[in-house]
């Protein structure tokens, strides 16, 4: 009698268990499909969801764009690009209206000085790359859309705070010299 009760109640339990488990994941993306349709001008950072037990790290990138005379370059764009983006021949590949948005959406300028600041957030990569994009014509000069990469260190990671599924932040100064169109 006390083994057909033990049987009875862990099938009662493991049946909740997964009734429940599966209603949340079944109701979750329901509320994502309709988020999507009703927002037709979705921000492209949103589009990343982050989820529980997806690792994270932070990435702060400062740094100073220059000419190839090493004067500063202001009004140029620089985007941290996110993994799996192709550039080809200077340009992001993909539908081009996306990309638009996502590089308008994305972007921060340097300042008269050519300095500029990066703070993201996303999955932990190896590489980082930077895109930067003269914007403004002849203004400061004309200069060609480039790709900077850079290995992440474990020495340029700060590991304060970090912890679980947090890997830290990713800290780095450059400097980035254009190329003349």
């Amino acid at each position: 009698m006390k083994i057909k009760y033990l049987k009875l109640k862990n099938w009662l339990l493991v049946t909740l268990m997964g009734a429940f488990g599966l209603s949340s994941c079944h109701c979750h993306k329901e509320v994502e499909k309709t988020e999507v349709k009703e927002t037709p001008e979705v921000n492209p950072r949103e589009e990343i969801r982050l989820m529980y037990g997806v690792p994270t790290m932070n990435f702060m990138i400062r740094g100073q764009v220059k000419d190839a005379d090493g004067r500063p370059v202001k009004n140029i764009r620089v985007n941290m690009l996110e993994r799996n983006m192709e550039v080809k021949d200077g340009e992001l590949q993909g539908d081009p209206a996306k990309v638009r948005q996502w590089l308008d959406g994305t972007a921060v300028s340097t300042d008269r000085n050519g300095n500029f600041e990066i703070n993201n957030s996303g999955i932990p990569q190896e590489e980082v790359k930077l895109m930067v994009r003269d914007v403004d014509g002849q203004e400061n000069g004309e200069f060609k859309n480039q790709v900077f990469e850079m290995k992440v260190e474990q020495s340029d990671v700060d590991r304060t705070g970090a912890g679980g599924w947090n890997h830290g932040t990713f800290k780095k100064e450059v400097e980035i010299r254009l190329e003349g169109k």
